[in-house]
């Protein structure tokens, strides 16, 4: 018996304030055509079983659109796959009130999908002679108190986990400790198919993290190194048969830039270099690169018109400042000066400032200098 492990798709994932021609956030649409890639695939291939891992959606409450684009690309599976669906909640979509209806809940009303979002419970295949264990991000707080083992009655046994193992780059949203590896990583498990964690990883011979399908984690840069897709596992042979890619966004972690006496003219055309050097050009791509060593009196010396112009042929471009470690000492050290405007400091400020994704940092700069005008 073969299955298909998805996990952390994230539809309904947002970036950048870039839209496609159809009104659509571009960010939102990769996640959904990554989806409908993977699905694409997993009707190629045609499972046995269909398990995601968790984090379907990005959040507890998708938007409209999105939801009816989900449900009817799951319906036009059902018509091209017999396979049973087996669909646990994820910390992204999953409601933290018991009270609070589930999105998930909606797709059980397809044949042959079953949903978990909360708690950890067993959902029995019959005709597959087979029971998925499902233990939803929600309960990982409870785990110790838990009794997580095979069914003996059954031929296969999977378990469905959604949460961090020890050992694994646990994230700074987590809110939980990771999982204890020996309460979940045991030989008598046909397969472990584990979600949260956004690069495909191996924990052991019958478990894997697939990794998610598109970057819409907090720190997208780490993932540059792994492809994206989902992963197919025969359980009568215990073996991975293979992990099947999906086309994404470029994400391109460009090799930093050391400013260390460098005049801002120089660093101009080593950040110009670095992007007329990224294979395929830099347009339409996701880029970070890292300036170090480069003193804050270089900074407004920047050419900022072609930064801006970068920006714009760029999906996203995150230009990160990097001040040498002792330059407040040498700053101490030094002659008293002149009191700087308010302004001045602002600028300064802003534009070494570590801004979260999808800042444009000129109009960051720009905003701040208006309110400040506004207060005089």
């Amino acid at each position: 018996m073969r299955i298909a492990h998805l996990a952390d798709i994230h539809l309904g994932y947002r970036a950048y304030n870039r839209v496609t021609r159809q009104g659509l956030n571009c960010r939102e649409a990769d996640v959904f055509n990554a989806f409908r890639q993977a699905l694409a695939k997993v009707v190629e291939i045609q499972p046995d079983l269909i398990v995601i891992a968790g984090d379907l959606f990005h959040s507890v409450r998708p938007s409209n659109l999105c939801i009816e684009r989900t449900f009817a690309e799951f319906v036009e599976l059902r018509t091209r796959s017999e396979a049973p669906i087996v669909l646990i909640g994820g910390n992204h979509d999953s409601p933290r009130s018991v009270e609070t209806g589930c999105i998930l809940d909606l797709f059980q009303n397809i044949p042959r999908t079953f949903v978990v979002h909360r708690g950890y419970s067993a959902v029995e295949i019959p005709e597959l002679a087979a029971t998925v264990f499902c233990l939803c991000h929600s309960t990982i707080e409870v785990i110790s108190s838990l009794k997580i083992e095979p069914n003996p009655s059954s031929r296969y046994n999977v378990l469905a986990v959604h949460g961090t193992l020890e050992g694994i780059g646990q994230s700074f949203y987590d809110t939980v400790p990771p999982i204890t590896r020996s309460l979940v990583l045991r030989d008598d498990w046909d397969y472990i198919a584990l979600g949260h964690y956004h690069i495909n990883e191996k924990l052991a011979d019958n478990a894997y993290y697939s990794g998610s399908t598109e970057f819409t984690s907090f720190n997208i840069w780490q993932e540059t190194e792994r492809p994206k897709g989902f992963i197919e596992f025969d359980l009568d042979e215990r073996r991975l048969v293979g992990f099947h890619e999906v086309d994404t966004r470029d994400v391109v972690d460009l090799r930093p830039v050391d400013g260390d006496g460098l005049s801002g003219g120089e660093l101009d055309g080593l950040i110009r270099a670095r992007l007329e050097g990224v294979r395929g050009g830099h347009e339409e791509k996701i880029l970070r690169l890292v300036v170090q060593n480069i003193p804050r009196a270089i900074i407004p010396d920047l050419d900022y018109r072609a930064i801006r112009q970068f920006r714009s042929e760029a999906l996203h471009f995150d230009l990160k400042f990097l001040p040498p470690k002792k330059e407040a000492l040498r700053s101490a050290a030094g002659n008293s000066h002149a009191a700087r405007s308010l302004e001045e400091e602002w600028r300064e400020f802003a534009l070494s400032y570590e801004a979260p994704g999808g800042v444009d940092r000129e109009e960051l700069v720009a905003r701040g200098l208006e309110y400040l005008a506004a207060q005089e």
